[in-house]
C-alpha cells in the first residue's frame, strides 16, 4: 500500500529550485516558452543556435561557455578536496594525489595551453620553456609517489611487505603510468563532458522551433495554441528527464569524484521507506 507522503519535502523543494533555474535561464537568454518576448539579458540563445549573425554568437560560442562552466565546476571540486585533506592533515595526498595540488596544477596548465592553442588558430602551443617545465616537474614528482608513500608509512611504524629495488621501481613505474593517464585523459574527458549541456540547449531550441512551425501550419488560432501547449508540455517532460539524468551524471562523475570519500553518513537518497543515515565508523 502506497503511503501518502512518498514524495518528501526535499523533492518538492527540488522542483521549486528547478523551476526557478528555468525562469532565470529564460530571462538571461530571452526565451519564454520558445518565443523571444523580451530582450535577453545576456544574448539570444535561439538566434545563436539557428545562425543569426546579428547576435555575435554561434554554436561554437555556446560550446565554449559550457566548457568554461565545466572548468569552474571541476575546479570547485578540486578545491573542496584540498580543504577536506587539509582538515584531515593528509599532506601526502594533498600534494601527490591526482586530485591534489599536483593534479590541480596540471589541470590548470592544460587549460592555459589549450586556450593558447585555440587562440593561435589551432596552429601552435605556447612557446618557451614554461610549458615543458610546468608539465615536466609535476610528472617527475609523481614518479616519486610510491617510494615516498612507502617511506612515510614505514616512518609511522606500519608493517610493510619487504620488496626489492626492482619491485619498487616496477610499482613506481606502473603507478606513474596510471596516474598520468588518469590525470590527462580524465580531466580532458571530464571537461569536454560538459558540452552535453550545450547539446541539450541546442535540442531545446530545435524542438521549440519545430513546434512553432507546426503551430503555423495548423493555421494559428485555437489549433495553433493547442499545438504550442502540447509541444511545451512534451518538451518540459522530455528535457526534464534527459537534463535531470545528465545533471546527475555530471554531478557524480565530474564533481563528486573530485572530493567525495564515501565515509561518514550512509547515502540513502531514494527509497520506498526513507530512513535517516546511519553513522559509519571506519576503522583503519
Amino acid at each position: 500500500q502506497l503511503k501518502p507522503k512518498m514524495i518528501s519535502a526535499d523533492m518538492y523543494r527540488l522542483f521549486i529550485y528547478l523551476g526557478t533555474a528555468s525562469i532565470v535561464s529564460g530571462v538571461i537568454f530571452g526565451s519564454y516558452f520558445g518565443f523571444a518576448l523580451f530582450p535577453p539579458i545576456w544574448f539570444d540563445y535561439h538566434a545563436a543556435v539557428v545562425g543569426h549573425e546579428s547576435t555575435g554568437r554561434n554554436v561554437y560560442s555556446i560550446l565554449t561557455i559550457t566548457i568554461w562552466f565545466g572548468i569552474v565546476i571541476i575546479g570547485l571540486g578540486l578545491v573542496l578536496n584540498w580543504i577536506n585533506l587539509i582538515r584531515k592533515k593528509d599532506w601526502f595526498h594533498l600534494l601527490m594525489d591526482k586530485n591534489g595540488l599536483v593534479g590541480g596544477w596540471l589541470f590548470g596548465c592544460g587549460i592555459w595551453a589549450a586556450f593558447a592553442f585555440v587562440g593561435t588558430g589551432y596552429k601552435q602551443l605556447p612557446q618557451g620553456l614554461f610549458l615543458p617545465i610546468a608539465f615536466g616537474l609535476p610528472l617527475v614528482l609523481l614518479f616519486a609517489k610510491v617510494p615516498l608513500h612507502r617511506y612515510m608509512e614505514r616512518r609511522h611504524g606500519k608493517e610493510l611487505e619487504p620488496k626489492g629495488i626492482g619491485s619498487l621501481v616496477m610499482d613506481a613505474v606502473l603507478e606513474w603510468i596510471v596516474d598520468v593517464l588518469e590525470i590527462f585523459s580524465g580531466f580532458l574527458a571530464n571537461t569536454l563532458s560538459f558540452m552535453r549541456v550545450a547539446g541539450l540547449g541546442i535540442a531545446h531550441v530545435s524542438l521549440m522551433t519545430a513546434f512553432a512551425q507546426m503551430a503555423d501550419l495548423a493555421g494559428g488560432g485555437v489549433a495553433g495554441i493547442v499545438v504550442l501547449l502540447l509541444g511545451n508540455a512534451m518538451v518540459i517532460a522530455l528535457e526534464g528527464l534527459s537534463a535531470g539524468i545528465q545533471a546527475l551524471r555530471l554531478n557524480y562523475y565530474e564533481f563528486f569524484t573530485k572530493y567525495f570519500t564515501g565515509r561518514g553518513l550512509s547515502y540513502n537518497p531514494i527509497a520506498l521507506h526513507p530512513h535517516a543515515g546511519r553513522q559509519i565508523i571506519s576503522r583503519p
